[in-house]
């Protein structure tokens, strides 16, 4: 299979404009690069085969036969291609697309299926690449701050020339977004001071608090009972409604939010303009990467092949020996508008290749040498450069604990520097690798969640370890790691009452009212509305309630519900009685109910001294504490 020549050719014409355009452009003006060709269409693009040996910067086929383990895949050979389909088969995972660069050359290959009953895997299969969408929202930036073109002044200084700074890493956010960015009372310094730097390294001290992104919000300038849908500078604004869970700086706490929030800041610089076209005109074009997308709906409506997201129904096997489940079910596409800089993107492990021999190439380029100009040195630089220390545990088989850049994780491993990001989309997961050094990267993409990515860490480190010559049995067990959390999460939901409430009152307290009284609609204004209905919608006798003489529970499972069918990342919440008031809540997906994303929260009703809920309590704990929320009752 053969990338055509032209395209190749065009593209180093396009590159060699691009900087010279660069050296030339005054210092004035928003434009930050020319408008680069149009992508390659779906008709261009490699999407006939399974296997794409490349020979880089040339357009060319690699030697020997393609084709599934041919002796033209390098790396990704027979014995691979078998280690791919037991991880698969293993871990429950459809299908897998694996790149793998070393130096100039590109071996891709497709392993199971995009989409069920029988489209394979092919290396131009687009997959949601969660969260590695990160790296280019940072690499934006950069180029914003090496153009010279942007500036920005206080809210307190006038709106001439005097007082201006150029934007750079340390600009507050507040004066970027003096109207929408704000936190919540309490916090005036962290508001004021935040800055670019500090959201881009997750070192802003706000939870993750990804339960408060809503599908719509209301208008800004009416009493919200119109409303539209959801935007970057919604979610921006509603920061000022969330708790924060420590000082800045002083600890690693992951936050998408706050690349929603450098997006929104994006957006802002460049007059409104949408993060994806920024993205395509000043990366994606120039490096050839026909096949990414900040919308899912533009990759399906220019034809290109999108894989289905599955989950494994684990939670029908359950006591029926593994068997009767309903196997792979399919999910339906997210649309990721809101999701924006955080984890937009749609991309395949062919065009991912190419980001990454970018940034590889460009290590410690300087003003002499740029073996990626997309990027200016100072960006090469500045994007991985550590930011943050990651807690001990992120160590696994690295040689010391990892550190955040921005948009990276940062480390070394038997020596070589490394870089890596994970994405996991609702029923999507990604792996990225690079070693600057070693001029090698991996990058996989596959269609579960969570699962995932537990085969692109087998898959990934079994080809990092034959590179570097680590014998097998001597890398880090990430089989055993990637087992051990998902059997945590499939018992997750019965251990839910211990975990979260090891203390509470044996036998437990009653609750104060029948648990009708307890139905209703609960808002906050970040949140929304949380709307608890009874389980199957029937009233329960009271004796459903009380403990037996033996301290037992008469009911185990949930006694109450809400469906978040009206969020970005829809959840189903299921209330059980723990004692008195305190509730403990079993989320999960609503789209992937198998429990691998689930999470568990606290709960407390409010009763009023009118013997009425008059609020609900909760305590939600992704990464950690995110604060207590604060619902009001208002139906």
């Amino acid at each position: 299979m053969r990338l055509p020549p032209s395209y190749s050719i065009v593209l180093s014409l396009w590159v060699t404009i691009l900087v010279l355009a660069q050296a030339q452009r005054e210092g004035s003006g928003q434009k930050v690069v020319l408008s680069p060709p149009s992508s390659p269409s779906p008709s261009s693009s490699p999407a006939d085969g399974h296997s794409l040996p490349l020979k880089g910067g040339k357009g060319e086929e690699g030697e020997g036969e393609g084709g599934r383990g041919g002796k033209g895949n390098g790396p990704l050979d027979a014995g691979f291609a078998a280690f791919a389909r037991e991880k698969l088969d293993r871990w429950r995972v459809p299908g897998v697309a694996v790149a793998v660069v070393e130096g100039d050359d590109v071996w891709a290959e497709g392993y199971g299926i995009a989409t069920f009953p029988s489209t394979p895997v092919t290396p131009s299969t687009l997959f949601y690449a969660g969260s590695t969408t990160k790296a280019f929202t940072a690499a934006v930036v950069s180029l914003l701050i090496a153009s010279g073109n942007f500036s920005t002044s206080s809210s307190s200084s006038s709106s001439s020339s005097q007082g201006k700074t150029p934007l750079n890493w340390q600009t507050p956010l507040s004066h970027l977004l003096p109207s929408d960015f704000a936190l919540q009372d309490g916090n005036g310094w962290a508001a004021a001071h935040l800055t670019l730097e500090d959201a881009l390294s997750h070192r802003t001290g706000l939870a993750r608090h990804d339960k408060a992104l809503a599908r719509r919000y209301p208008h800004h300038d009416d009493n919200g009972t119109e409303t539209h849908p959801g935007t970057v500078r919604d979610v921006t604004r509603s920061l000022r409604h969330l708790p924060v869970a420590t000082e800045p700086r002083v600890g690693w706490r992951y936050c998408n939010l706050m690349f929603m929030v450098v997006s929104h800041a994006v957006q802002t610089l460049t007059g409104g303009r949408w993060l994806g076209e920024t993205m395509r005109e000043l990366v994606w074009g120039p490096l050839g990467m026909g096949g990414t997308f900040l919308s899912v709906e533009d990759a399906l409506e220019g034809g290109w092949e999108v894989a289905r997201g599955y989950y494994w129904d684990y939670l029908g096997e359950v006591g029926k020996g593994g068997e009767g489940g309903k196997g792979f079910v399919p999910v339906p596409f997210s649309s990721l508008y809101l999701a924006s800089g955080a984890g937009g993107v749609v991309t395949s492990v062919l065009d991912y290749a190419k980001w990454i021999q970018c940034l590889i190439r460009g290590d410690n380029a300087n003003n002499d040498k740029n073996g990626c100009p997309v990027l200016p040195p100072e960006a090469h630089r500045e994007l991985k450069a550590a930011r943050m220390v990651l807690p001990p545990s992120s160590r696994r088989g690295y040689d010391a604990p990892l550190s955040y850049a921005l948009g990276w994780n940062v480390g070394t491993y038997k020596g070589n520097r490394v870089f890596m990001h994970s994405g996991g989309m609702e029923a999507h997961g990604a792996e990225v690798y690079f070693f600057p050094e070693l001029g090698f990267g991996v990058v996989v993409l596959a269609n579960t969640a969570v699962t995932s990515n537990v085969v692109g860490w087998e898959l990934a480190w079994k080809l990092i370890n034959e590179r570097i010559g680590v014998r097998e049995g001597e890398g880090f067990d990430w089989a055993g790691l990637g087992k051990e959390r998902v059997d945590a999460q499939l018992k997750l939901a019965d251990t839910a009452i211990e975990s979260l409430y090891p203390d509470r009152a044996d036998p437990p307290l009653p609750r104060a009212l029948p648990l009708e009284r307890y139905v209703g609609v609960y808002s906050h204004p970040a949140y929304q509305n949380v709307t608890i209905e009874l389980v199957d919608g029937d009233k329960e006798e009271e004796t459903a309630q009380r403990p037996t003489d033996k301290g037992e529970r008469v009911k185990e499972k949930g006694e109450l519900k809400a469906i978040r069918d009206n969020m970005e990342w829809q959840m189903t919440f299921e209330f059980r009685h723990v004692s008195g008031e305190f509730w403990a809540v079993v989320i999960d997906m609503l789209n992937t109910p198998n429990m691998l994303s689930g999470q568990l929260a606290r709960a407390e009703f409010v009763v009023g001294v009118g013997g009425t809920v008059e609020g609900l309590k909760m305590e939600f704990l992704e990464d950690g504490s995110e604060g207590v929320i604060v619902f009001e009752r208002i139906a």
